[in-house]
């Protein structure tokens, strides 16, 4: 991208900005209808015999061209892909394995019961089991026993179903994630979705739950998309009757699978980013929880810091979703009694909602309303949304490069979504701007950093996934898939384990007299903070948790914490003026509970 000059005076039309907006999705992400309960098929695609010939799908059974119903345990071969690895994104396999193979998982109890290893048909094409095993021998190794029947654990939007790596497959609880993997948000979800591995692996190799049974896992990746997210949720919970999921991220898609499917199917819900405050008084049952704090917090730190910045003009952009428009909302309640007319806000659609060339459209049209006339620019501009971010910023920089000369360069703030982006804020900007642009991007997010129980994790996240470092938010992703665990291994042995027993045993983490465990107990690849945790809650105790993210001290009353705002910064990495490095460069002090205001801070 080149910054062009122009005359003064012209405006600035949709037209200019639109190759910028182009660059916002990679690909459009077409929709797809609600997964409904099957047993064998979703559609005729998943019906090919191993003999090659094509039967149908009729109400998830497979049937025969003769419209016999009735099938042998080998008769169908599913032609769902067999998980991948990480090198496109998606969850790498078990660090624990030798053969470093991905394999599948399974849910929770599995009967007793003498078996010959093979599967039995009933008269309806359903093979009957008793364990895990059996479904394995007669139908591959990402079918699972559930109630009674062989079930794919596998479906469109989840595809990588990893076993632990020792222990029988009879002896499992599975626990799924729904993160959104792919692009355009991969760059700051997969650090998030590797942490969900790497906790499940970090128990599976120090313990193991009540009954000898460890964790299995189902990823699932949800595009980012609502619907998506509710066929993934609506698979993991019909027909796999999965105890707990991990995620959505977004506040959109976590409200729609709560309100729509976990809440009415009594599973345990943890979602490890998303934020909007409408999550706070979802009538839950005590089954949606989040480590992290509601966006009430960072709309008022944000606020605050664009009037101690005294900004004059102020545009704010947010995602038109639960998350920015909430943090619209509480933003304009503060800064439109003070700048008046000269703060403006503009929603824009998810870049994965509508088709690329739309999108396009949609974004030019924003920036070109949101950068205004000539001498009506904003010298501030507010962005709630995610990696888009990085567009939004680029294209807002065009119309400021296209002025001759160029008007007060403005500063931009970000919502912590967008965040772990500022960084490639700066990288895609043309070479000429960068050290230019550096000083002018911030953020504010909650604080989900605790220094030392972050640097011990970040030891073995580089490790297990090729000497990358992990970002701030993937101890979100950890905290809450161990808070998860811990939750279960409070179940006694033999009964079952369920959303709601997960969702009782909550206040047993969260217990200031209960036995401290901090993450960052180990010595070398002893995790001793695992042993400690377990040994409590199996001998019904209760603990008191120091996670990645810091103090994991849960409101019972809402399912999350209270934590301060963090400032961000970028700063140029030492020898290199134009690399930037995210830095935390104050601190929002909240005032004392219930209040949700408090005072920045240099650090």
């Amino acid at each position: 991208m080149t910054l062009a000059s122009r005359p003064s005076g012209l405006a600035l039309g949709p037209a200019l900005l639109l190759g910028v907006a182009g660059a916002v999705v990679g690909a459009a992400l077409g929709a797809c209808s609600l997964a409904v309960s099957f047993d064998e098929c979703r559609n005729d695609g998943d019906c090919l015999t191993k003999m090659g010939e094509q039967w149908t799908c009729d109400q998830g059974h497979c049937v025969a061209p003769s419209g016999d119903d009735s099938t042998t345990a080998t008769s169908v071969t599913p032609t769902t892909e067999s998980p991948t690895t990480a090198t496109t994104g998606a969850p790498t396999t078990s660090a624990e394995s030798s053969t470093g193979q991905v394999s599948a998982t399974t849910t929770g109890d599995s009967t007793s019961g003498s078996s010959t290893g093979e599967g039995s048909s009933s008269d309806t094409g359903v093979v009957a089991c008793t364990l895990n095993s059996e479904c394995e021998a007669a139908l591959g190794d990402n079918f699972l026993c559930v109630e009674t029947l062989c079930v794919d654990a596998l479906s469109e939007e989840c595809q990588v179903l990893v076993w632990p790596s020792q222990g029988s497959h009879d002896k499992v609880v599975l626990l799924a994630s729904i993160i959104p993997a792919s692009p355009p948000f991969d760059a700051i979800t997969v650090p998030l979705q590797n942490a969900v591995q790497l906790a499940i692996e970090d128990y599976n190799r120090t313990t193991d739950l009540p009954g000898g049974k460890r964790i299995a896992w189902l990823a699932c990746d949800d595009a980012g998309s609502a619907e998506k997210a509710l066929a993934a949720a609506e698979h993991l919970t019909g027909a796999l009757k999965v105890p707990a999921i991990v995620g959505p991220v977004f506040s959109e898609q976590v409200i729609e699978v709560a309100t729509k499917v976990t809440i009415p199917a009594s599973t345990f819900l943890i979602t490890p980013s998303a934020t909007s405050k409408q999550i706070t008084n979802l009538a839950d049952n005590d089954l949606v929880w989040r480590p992290i704090s509601s966006d009430v917090y960072q709309s008022n730190a944000l606020a605050d810091r664009v009037l101690a910045l005294a900004a004059t003009r102020v545009a704010m952009l947010g995602k038109a979703d639960a998350y920015g428009k909430g943090i619209i909302s509480d933003v304009t309640k503060v800064l439109n009694p003070k700048l008046g007319a000269k703060f403006k806000s503009f929603e824009y659609p998810d870049p994965v909602s509508k088709p690329p060339d739309q999108i396009m459209a949609d974004y030019a049209a924003i920036l070109a309303d949101a950068w205004g006339d000539k001498g009506l620019h904003p010298d501030h501009v507010l962005i709630a949304g995610t990696s888009e971010a990085i567009n939004l910023v680029l294209g807002t920089m065009l119309a400021w490069g296209a002025e001759n000369p160029p008007p007060t360069q403005p500063r931009f703030i970000v919502t912590h979504g967008a965040v772990p982006s500022m960084e490639d804020i700066v990288n895609s900007a043309p070479d000429g701007i960068k050290a230019l642009l550096m000083p002018y991007v911030e953020g504010v997010a909650p604080d989900v950093l605790d220094p030392q129980n972050f640097a011990a994790f970040n030891i073995r996240y580089k490790i297990r996934f090729n000497d990358s470092d992990a970002i701030t938010a993937s101890s979100l992703g950890y905290d809450a898939t161990m808070v998860t665990i811990f939750a279960m291994a409070a179940i006694p042995a033999g009964e079952p384990v369920t959303g709601p027993a997960i969702a009782g045993n909550m206040g047993k983490l969260v217990d200031a007299m209960g036995t401290k465990v901090s993450f960052d107990d180990v010595d070398g690849t002893d995790l001793l903070f695992i042993k400690k945790a377990h040994n409590a809650l199996v001998s019904k105790k209760t603990v008191d948790l120091k996670g990645v993210s810091g103090e994991l001290t849960f409101d019972l009353a809402t399912g999350e914490v209270r934590t301060n705002v963090i400032g961000w910064g970028l700063t140029p990495k030492m020898g290199m003026p134009t690399v930037p490095v995210l830095t935390p460069m104050r601190v929002y002090v909240l005032d004392p509970p219930p209040a949700v205001t408090g005072t920045w801070m240099d650090l």
